[in-house]
């Protein structure tokens, strides 16, 4: 783990909060040598920076060459490590219960095998309190290993329920993990391949996929279990544009959750995207009172846990409710107030951005471009478009991308650039013949642009009616509709008609 990369080190420092910062300062206070002298130099000198500059940092070194400078970067680096280790072991129970295996570990090693089994107890209820069969299956490990080596007079019943709990965690933990191998399969898939295309694809991906429908839900399945089985029904269903069952099985995995608020303890992030399925759902059900009533829990629950969240919660509770308020507005079609979210998000997107990866940035600028189009603000929205475009994304969300060159031609359109039209057409053609994907809507949206800029403005009104009828047909056939709940130009031809 310790490690001499500039950049690595950096952003762990810049990181760290300000308890963070006042404990690993305390913690080194400790350290009296002179290496602790100067990894805190180091120390100081990186978080006074606001950008890496590694000269700048090298420079201010008193009395350091290059090789001890990539010692002093790997020792600050497990230093701080160290000193974080510290605060979260009271917050993060598997910290706990692995601090507990290294006592147990230290205690037996001097003998003290009674001390040991009394410290097991104790790691044992915490593990059972917090659902870690995996932890307590490595506690009954470590205690079946003392007891076979020692007379500790437990008696034959101990080892014959050692061994009852041992064969029951085992088979919790299998469960649980091919659950969460189909899980990140079905994961897998999606990136790979999106939403089903049409029947032959849906009836593959359902026959290769059929034994997740008949997993048990009984009493005897553990939270983990019932945890990872709703997270694969969601995506499976999502996956088959089945948006009902995935909403049934969104719900599902947010009752477990607050049936157990133990485990919303340990994983507020999983929490938290069980909402953001529920909002996804109902937005493409166009649920209203659904999605309003599960975006108002959402930014409940943000608001009375942030100030105990880490970085990382903090970062997936703004993308998930940044992106519920912006599609509140899409539902609702208020999109002049839904302006008023934007800068707030693109603020947040500043504050993290060394953080959020290429694709949460993408989705937000083809929201804000979509929002300020159907505000009749086209210039701005050309303005985001471009910057999707800028991007270095390679073929990542080619979706996205390819319904922003859609959205390109529509702004345009506002804009009243016919004459550059069929170069703009042109351009899009050739981005949706190199991703190889074309689906009605891109053909029929084409078209029509490519027509629509030639004819005289009397004869314009015609040609979007019919553009409009012919995609009601297309949202009416359930493998297309999906293009439409990304991109609904459905309500911006309803303005030109």
């Amino acid at each position: 783990m310790p490690i001499s990369q500039s950049d690595q080190l950096f952003h762990l420092v810049k990181s760290l909060t300000k308890a963070e910062k006042r404990n690993f300062t305390f913690y080194s206070s400790r350290i009296q040598d002179t290496d602790s002298l100067k990894y805190m130099q180091l120390f100081d000198i990186i978080d006074k920076q606001k950008d890496l500059a590694e000269n700048v940092i090298f420079s201010k070194l008193k009395g350091v060459d290059k090789n001890q400078y990539s010692n002093l970067k790997r020792h600050l680096y497990k230093q701080l490590m160290v000193s974080l280790r510290m605060i979260h072991i009271q917050k993060k129970t598997d910290i706990q219960l692995r601090e507990y295996l290294d006592y147990v570990d230290i205690l037996y090693g001097k003998g003290l095998y009674l001390q040991a089994l009394k410290i097991l107890d104790k790691a044992k209820q915490l593990a059972e309190k917090s659902d870690n069969d995996i932890l307590y299956l490595a506690i009954l490990e470590t205690e079946k290993s003392i007891e076979s080596r020692h007379i500790t007079r437990s008696g034959p019943d101990m080892v014959l329920n050692l061994i009852s709990q041992c064969d029951e965690k085992i088979e919790s933990i299998d469960n649980i993990a091919r659950l969460s191998n189909i899980r990140i399969l079905l994961h897998s898939h999606y990136v790979k391949h999106g939403h089903v295309k049409n029947k032959a694809e849906l009836d593959d991906f359902a026959n290769r996929y059929k034994w997740i429908l008949e997993y048990s839900t009984s009493d005897g399945v553990s939270y983990h279990e019932k945890i990872y089985l709703y997270q694969s029904l969601v995506w499976y269903y999502y996956i088959c544009l089945d948006f009902e069952n995935c909403l049934k099985n969104a719900e599902k995995w947010v009752e477990l959750f607050n049936d157990k608020p133990q485990l919303i303890d340990n994983d507020p992030d999983l929490y938290m995207r069980g909402y953001h399925y529920l909002l996804t759902c109902a937005y493409n059900l166009n649920f209203k009172d659904k999605y309003d009533k599960y975006l108002k829990e959402l930014e409940k629950f943000r608001k009375d846990n942030y100030s105990h969240f880490n970085n990382n919660s903090q970062i997936i509770s703004f993308l998930y409710v940044h992106y519920g308020r912006l599609n509140y507005h899409f539902l609702h079609q208020t999109f002049k107030k839904g302006l008023t979210e934007i800068p707030s998000s693109l603020k947040r997107i500043q504050r993290y951005k060394l953080k959020l990866d290429a694709h949460r940035i993408l989705v937000f600028y083809f929201k804000i471009a979509w929002m300020h189009l159907m505000a009749n603000d086209h210039s701005t929205a050309i303005k985001y478009l471009n910057q999707i475009f800028q991007m270095e994304v390679g073929s990542l969300r080619s979706d996205i991308q390819g319904y922003s060159q859609l959205m390109f031609l529509m702004a345009h359109y506002d804009a009243g650039n016919f004459e550059i039209m069929d170069y703009l057409v042109k351009g899009a053609k050739q981005f949706f013949v190199k991703i190889e994907e074309k689906n009605k809507l891109q053909t029929a949206t084409l078209k029509f642009f490519q027509r629509v800029s030639k004819i005289p403005i009397g004869e314009r009104k015609k040609l979007i009616h019919d553009f409009h009828e012919e995609l009601i047909l297309i949202e009416s056939d359930n493998f297309e509709r999906r293009s439409i709940l990304y991109l609904d130009i459905k309500i911006w031809l309803v303005r030109k008609l």
